[in-house]
């Protein structure tokens, strides 16, 4: 009797946590400023040498696989059996601000309590102001004591609001102590409010590409071909096997954002770690986060970059030209649901963003933005500083 005891006195125990880093994206002292890092000897040498240019030929694209990254599992059959009682927590996050006018996502992580197996197949957020519900189909087996991250979930926030109220959703199945299920069906948490920001205004933010000093310190610390680089990266991309693809590059994000954690440099140091000792330590800043992910990049053959600002720093990946972006972000949207997927564009084709830090998907917003209507924007953010990874063969 002690699980159909607790179906009654404990229906579902909800917690509600809104981790929101917003602002800098660093949560730490801000990153040493690029011109900080050039001596004297190293301006004027700036003066006389080319700053380094990409070769268009040996820019790598990823592969947009035409099959689906997993394959739902088959429901459960659900059985007339006298319903077991369930002990669920549930915690929500969010990474960047909500702004009127554009798109939330929100991250939602369920913990089962309880003794009984649970079974996802639906999750979602409810938008009381309009009463639309979204929503995706899962498959996620819970055993008692685990947490997992169901999914991601993105909603359109409303203009001329400053607060947001949504109910929060899953679908789900308990299995008894016979190995039946019983199909609770949808079970909804409390209601909760956050704050709505007004929609900023598109900051038109100075780049600088590939100073002479800044590209050499960046480019020594990226070590595509370090053991324990290729040993990550091969966990992460041989998920997804084959040919060098968006799979691959998602895989490593998220093993990346699980794996790594986010700690402050010592006071008073701003340390640029190798990848190894960020593997190592299992930690790091968001400069340590960059260079790792950059190296990671490389080390199954695509391309990256480092963005620099006075307070954050980020990798990105190349995704090709116009012909090829619209089959990437579909491909990420496969992987994570229908998200919104932001990106920067040059002459030489589009980037996606990839920032732990700040995101919890690849191609969401880095630390110290915000989205605008049709795009994106920096934040406060007096130049940013663009740091080409040029391939190992080549001489810095």
């Amino acid at each position: 009797m002690k699980n159909l005891q607790r179906q009654y006195i404990l229906p579902l125990t909800f917690i509600l946590i809104i981790v929101s880093l917003l602002a800098a994206g660093c949560i730490s002292e801000p990153i040493q400023g690029v011109k900080e890092l050039m001596s004297s000897s190293s301006a004027t040498l700036m003066e006389s040498e080319t700053p380094y240019e990409p070769d268009p030929a040996r820019l790598t694209i990823p592969v947009t696989p035409e099959q689906a990254p997993y394959t739902l599992e088959n429901k459960p059959s659900s059985s007339d059996v006298l319903a077991p009682g369930f002990e669920v927590s549930s915690s929500y996050y969010y990474y960047v601000g909500f702004y009127e006018g554009t798109e939330g996502v929100t991250s939602i992580y369920v913990k089962n309590q309880g003794d009984n197996t649970v079974f996802i197949y639906e999750f979602g957020l409810l938008q009381k102001n309009n009463g639309e519900w979204h929503g995706q189909d899962t498959s996620i087996t819970i055993l008692p004591g685990e947490e997992k991250v169901i999914g991601h979930i993105s909603f359109n926030i409303p203009e001329n609001t400053d607060e947001i109220t949504l109910e929060a959703g899953i679908s789900m199945m308990v299995r008894t102590s016979s190995g039946k299920w019983y199909d609770y069906q949808r079970q909804y948490f409390d209601e909760f409010t956050v704050d709505v920001e007004p929609q900023p205004v598109m900051e038109e933010s100075p780049y600088v590409y590939n100073p002479v000093s800044t590209f050499e310190l960046v480019n020594e610390k990226i070590t595509p071909y370090d053991i324990e680089v290729r040993k990550m990266a091969a966990v992460s991309a041989k998920k997804y096997p084959g040919q060098y693809n968006i799979y691959q590059l998602c895989s490593l994000f998220d093993d990346t954002r699980d794996n790594i954690q986010y700690i402050s440099d010592p006071r008073g140091r701003d340390l640029w770690s190798e990848p190894r000792d960020t593997l190592q330590v299992g930690a790091g800043d968001c400069d340590d986060y960059a260079i790792l992910l950059a190296s990671l990049v490389e080390s199954i053959g695509g391309t990256a970059r480092i963005y620099m600002t006075d307070t954050h720093a980020f990798a990105a990946v190349y995704a090709g030209d116009e012909s090829n972006i619209e089959n990437v972000i579909g491909s990420i949207q496969n992987y994570y649901g229908p998200l919104p997927v932001y990106y920067t564009s040059d002459e030489y084709g589009y980037w996606l963003m990839m920032d732990p830090t700040s995101s919890v998907y690849i191609g969401g917003l880095p630390g110290g933005t915000a989205p605008v209507e049709g795009g994106w924007t920096f934040l406060n953010t007096s130049q940013v500083t663009v740091i080409d990874i040029a391939p190992q063969d080549e001489e810095l």
